[in-house]
C-alpha cells in the first residue's frame, strides 16, 4: 500500500523545521496542510540536532526519541514513512507507538478493561438519568480523561471544552452524573482491581520518573486527553523537545482541555500554523468545508479553506441508490478512472461488521486485491492499493481516492438538536474522511434513509448520481 512520499519542504514547513530549540512546539493546521509531513521533517532535524549535541558533550548513551499516535493504523503509517526518512544511526533510539501501547509497556503491561464490561457498568449506573446512552459513555470518558482523580469535582464548574451544547449539562445534571455514575464507576474498578485506559494515563503521569526522552512528537494531539498529555510530559528529559501536532476541527473523540490545565504554556514564539492545503484539490476542499461550517472551533482548530488550495480536480460525486448499486458504481469507477499501479483507493465507513464483509466479497469477485488497515499496527507492504478502513482509523492518512458509500442515517445516529454533541462529532468525522483524498471523493447513501448530514452539503460542490 502506497504511503505518502515526503516531498521537498514548503516555505511554511521550512520555517518550522529550521527553528530547532529545546522546549515545546505546537503545530496547528487544517486537513491537508502537511502536519504529519512537517512532524516527520522536524523529527529528522531534531534527531540530527540532539545527536550533534550528544557528540559535543561526549556522551555515549543514544538520544531517546518517541513518536506517539492516537491509533494503531496511524502508527503503522508513520512508522513506514519515518523509517524511509530517518538516518540509520545507532546514536538515536526511536520508538513509534500508540499512546496506549507505550503507556502499558512503561507500567509493566497491566490488563486493561475491555469496552463491553466497562460500557455495561457505566450504562447500568446511568440508567436513572435521562441522557442518551452514547452521550453518557462519551461524557464519562471526557470527565475521566480531562480531570485528575483528586480534581473530578472541577467538572461541576468548568466550561466543557470540546463538547457540544446539547444535551445541556447544567450543574444539577453534572452533579447527578458525577455522584451516580463517575464516582461509583471509579469505586467499582478499585474494588475489582480493574484499570481502564483513562486510569492508565493517570497512573503513568503519577509514576516515578524514568524512561526520559530527549525528543517526543505527538500526532493528532486533538484526540489525546489532558491526562495523556500530563503522562507524556512526565517522561521528558531535563533538556528536551516536545512537539504537539493538532487540529481540533478534526477532533472525533470525547476530548477537550486547555493547554494550561495540562501544564503546557502556549506563546506566539512556540506555536505555528500551517494554512495552505497541499493535499486536497479546490473541489474537495469546497465539498468538505460546509460540513464543519458553524461547528465550534477553538484556537487549535483550522477551518478547511479552498482558497488555500492550488490544484484543480474532479468534482466529488454523491451517489443515491441501493448499497449494491453504489458498490457497482465504485468498482467500475476504480477500473476506469484509477491507475492502481500508481494510485491508492480507500473505502471508508463508520462501522465494520456486515458492511465490510459484503464489500470484501464484491472486491474479491471483481478481482481487485485489497488490504484491511483498521487497527493494524504495521503498514501493509504489499502491492495492493485498495484499502478498507473505518473512518476513525483513517485519521492522519492520505489516499488518492476516497469512497464513502453506505452512509445511511442508521449508521450515523444523533440527536435532533442542531448543536447536538453527536451531530457535531459526525460532521467533523465525515469532513475528516473527505479530507483524506488527494484527487477524488465519492459519497453514497440510500435515498429513503438519507443521513441528515446531506443537508449541510452545498449543491454546487458535487455532482449527484442516481445509481
Amino acid at each position: 500500500m502506497r504511503p505518502l512520499a515526503i516531498v521537498k519542504p514548503t516555505p511554511e514547513q521550512l520555517a518550522i523545521v529550521s527553528r530547532n530549540r529545546p522546549g515545546i512546539e505546537i503545530i496547528r493546521g487544517a486537513a491537508g496542510s502537511g502536519k504529519t509531513t512537517t512532524a516527520l521533517l522536524r523529527l529528522r532535524s531534531l534527531v540530527a540536532m540532539f545527536v550533534s549535541r550528544k557528540r559535543r558533550q561526549q556522551r555515549d548513551e543514544p538520544v531517546q526519541v518517541l513518536v506517539l499516535t492516537f491509533n494503531r493504523t496511524l502508527r503503522g503509517y508513520i512508522n513506514a514513512l519515518a523509517m524511509d526518512q530517518l538516518p540509520d544511526t545507532s546514536e538515536a533510539e526511536i520508538e513509534i507507538s500508540t499512546f496506549g501501547r507505550w503507556a502499558r509497556r512503561l507500567l509493566g503491561n497491566p490488563d486493561v478493561l475491555d469496552d463491553d464490561p466497562r460500557e455495561s457498568q457505566i450504562l447500568s449506573l446511568a440508567s436513572s438519568l435521562n441522557l442518551p446512552r452514547q452521550f453518557v459513555l462519551d461524557e464519562v470518558d471526557y470527565i475521566l480523561g480531562r480531570f485528575e482523580s483528586e480534581s473530578l469535582s472541577d467538572y461541576l464548574t468548568v466550561r466543557r471544552d470540546g463538547r457540544g451544547a446539547s444535551p445541556r449539562m447544567e450543574r444539577p445534571t453534572r452533579e447527578a452524573l458525577l455522584s451516580r455514575v463517575v464516582v461509583p464507576y471509579q469505586q467499582w474498578k478499585s474494588t475489582h482491581s480493574l484499570l481502564d485506559w483513562n486510569e492508565v494515563a493517570v497512573l503513568l503521569s503519577q509514576a516515578a520518573p524514568g524512561n526520559a526522552y530527549d525528543i517526543i512528537i505527538t500526532d493528532e494531539t486533538q484526540d489525546f486527553s489532558a491526562n495523556q498529555i500530563r503522562a507524556i510530559r512526565s517522561r521528558l528529559a531535563a533538556e528536551h523537545s516536545l512537539t504537539f501536532v493538532v487540529d481540533t476541527a478534526q477532533r472525533i473523540y470525547a476530548r477537550g482541555f486547555t493547554w494550561q490545565e495540562a501544564g503546557v504554556t502556549v506563546r506566539p514564539e512556540n506555536s505555528r500554523r500551517l494554512a495552505k492545503n497541499y493535499r486536497n484539490t479546490i473541489q474537495i476542499a469546497r465539498f468538505a468545508q460546509p460540513l464543519i461550517q458553524g461547528v465550534p472551533i477553538d484556537d487549535d482548530g483550522t477551518m478547511p479553506d479552498f482558497a488555500a488550495c492550488e490544484r484543480e480536480g474532479r468534482m466529488p460525486l454523491v451517489l443515491t441508490g441501493t448499497f449494491s448499486r453504489q458498490l457497482d458504481f465504485a468498482i467500475t469507477y476504480i477500473r476506469e478512472q484509477v491507475d492502481l499501479d500508481q494510485e491508492s483507493v480507500v473505502f471508508l465507513h463508520p462501522l465494520g461488521g456486515g458492511w465490510f464483509r459484503f464489500t470484501r466479497d464484491r472486491l474479491c469477485a471483481a478481482g481487485l486485491p485489497f488490504v484491511e488497515i483498521s487497527r493494524v499496527s504495521e503498514w501493509p507492504d504489499g502491492d495492493e492499493n485498495i484499502a478498507l478502513s473505518t473512518i476513525h482509523s483513517a485519521k492522519g492518512l492520505e489516499f488518492d481516492h476516497v469512497i464513502m458509500i453506505g452512509l445511511n442515517a442508521e449508521v450515523l445516529p444523533h440527536g435532533d438538536d442542531e448543536d447536538d454533541d453527536r451531530l457535531m462529532t459526525l460532521r467533523r468525522l465525515v469532513a475528516m474522511g473527505i479530507g483524506r483524498a488527494r484527487n477524488s471523493v465519492i459519497l453514497g447513501y440510500k435515498p429513503d434513509d438519507a443521513p441528515s448530514l446531506t443537508r449541510y452539503l452545498e449543491a454546487d460542490t458535487y455532482v449527484p448520481v442516481r445509481v
